[in-house]
């Protein structure tokens, strides 16, 4: 994919953070800039995961690896959660993928891992999800049975829309292919790109739960519809980060978003 050219490129906001550029992230992780929890813990999102697992899984009485996609989980703690869930429940997680384009992110989680027994260490992969061929290295771990996103849509939807031209080239997804060749040259906003890229790696029916900070991160996509329904969209009031609210200050929600892979 191409990046647009002309007047339709998103305009650079002076001051703004470069979320969509790796090497902000390395610089933060390698500095002790980021405390690892975006917006929140995280534990919401975690909860519909591990209820959509259970609900697949139950009480199986064997070992099992379900396979959960963690996108972006930067320095967070949330993947550990995951693993340390996983293990009370008999689980191996040598299923959990955790996937950041940042090599800081990526260098010091597999530094955590490098003592665990193989079937429960969690893999890190560095990956840019807006990049098929990086994308397509997740094939050897597919099909993912619910991926678990904590804002990770909402820093990709910071970067400029992709313009994909009718081609036979391997490196453009197959499911971005399939719709240029059937409407020509399409221009396709990140998030969408994402969504698209997701499809490959997932069964019928797995599940993305999303937290993000916006109430319309998947409205106006042409072609997610498609693919992935938006099942349900739940507000989650913000935390207050220690100040006091008063009768003036507005409450702020999260929201967390369940979409299902049709």
């Amino acid at each position: 994919m191409a990046r647009p050219s002309g007047g339709r490129a998103r305009p650079n906001i002076k001051g703004a953070p470069d979320y969509d550029d790796a090497t902000y992230w390395d610089t933060k992780f390698a500095t002790g800039q980021d405390v690892g929890e975006w917006l929140n813990s995280g534990d919401a999102a975690l909860e519909a995961v591990l209820a959509d697992l259970g609900d697949r899984y139950g009480d199986s009485g064997v070992e099992i690896a379900p396979r959960a996609l963690h996108l972006g989980p930067g320095i967070s703690k949330l993947g550990t959660k995951l693993q340390e869930i996983f293990a009370s429940r008999g689980w191996l997680s040598n299923g959990i993928v955790n996937v950041d384009f940042s090599a800081e992110a990526v260098r010091l989680g597999q530094e955590a891992e490098r003592n665990q027994h193989p079937s429960r260490a969690i893999q890190w992969i560095q990956t840019n999800l807006l990049s098929w061929t990086d994308v397509d290295s997740l094939t050897p771990f597919v099909p993912f049975d619910v991926i678990l996103d904590k804002s990770t849509s909402d820093a990709i939807a910071t970067a400029e829309p992709q313009v994909s031209p009718p081609s036979p080239d391997l490196t453009v997804c197959p499911t971005v292919r399939e719709i240029v060749e059937q409407n020509g040259v399409t221009e396709l906003l990140p998030v969408e790109v994402l969504a698209l890229h997701l499809v490959p790696l997932t069964r019928v029916g797995a599940t993305w739960v999303v937290l993000s900070y916006s109430m319309s991160r998947f409205d106006n996509l042409r072609y997610i519809g498609r693919y992935w329904e938006v099942v349900s969209r739940t507000p989650l009031k913000a935390p207050t980060g220690g100040v006091t609210p008063s009768a003036y200050t507005p409450e702020v929600f999260h929201w967390l978003y369940t979409l299902r892979r049709i």
